[in-house]
């Protein structure tokens, strides 16, 4: 594969089809919707409070914790940035932190799980689990990086690929709530 894919694209492409088409292969930067620079100010204030917690969520004893950890990966044709890095001398845990509390969409599984897979290749080291977090409460979501996870990355990754190869405007099932929150949606001629 010639082209390295942003894996934040998986979930991007999950929420819709079309987001991907617009940031690659149009290179469109609307300008970022609130809720962006919330959520970067989300990930500050957490990169400050995980240094002083504890790994018992994770259910580790002792990890050393690396933030915001560039990642690319040729075998696997994706890059990106991990949040947050746990890292003991068999493993590597990638952890996804998320401002949304309750349970993870399947875009931020996705997300998580490629991570996983680019750590095995960057760090060399096992990596079964990742972690999502969401909320102010950092509720802590295990994520068993399954044969079938692994699949349905591939698969994404695949479809992303082939749609920005094609150079043809995707298909979208997006409702009208993901229609309404999307800055793209101006870009949209078949969405009012």
């Amino acid at each position: 594969m010639s082209f390295s894919l942003p894996v934040h694209l998986l979930r991007q492409h999950l929420f819709c089809p079309r987001v991907p088409w617009f940031q690659e292969l149009l290179d469109f930067k609307p300008p970022q919707p609130a809720w962006v620079q919330q959520g970067v100010a989300f990930h500050t204030r957490q990169k400050a409070v995980f240094r002083h917690r504890t790994l018992k969520r994770f259910g580790l004893e002792q990890a050393e914790k690396t933030f915001h950890l560039p990642v690319h990966s040729e075998r696997w044709g994706m890059h990106g940035i991990v949040d947050c890095v746990l890292e003991t001398d068999a493993e590597a845990f990638a952890v996804e932190i998320k401002l949304a509390g309750g349970k993870p969409a399947r875009g931020h599984l996705a997300q998580v799980t490629a991570y996983g897979l680019l750590l095995r290749d960057v760090l060399g080291k096992t990596s079964s689990t990742a972690f999502v977090v969401t909320g102010k409460t950092g509720k802590t979501w295990p994520v068993p990086l399954t044969d079938q996870r692994i699949e349905e990355v591939i698969r994404l990754r695949d479809e992303i690929c082939r749609n920005l190869e094609r150079a043809r405007f995707p298909d979208s099932s997006a409702g009208e709530a993901q229609c309404t929150q999307c800055e793209y949606l101006n870009y949209c001629n078949d969405r009012t």
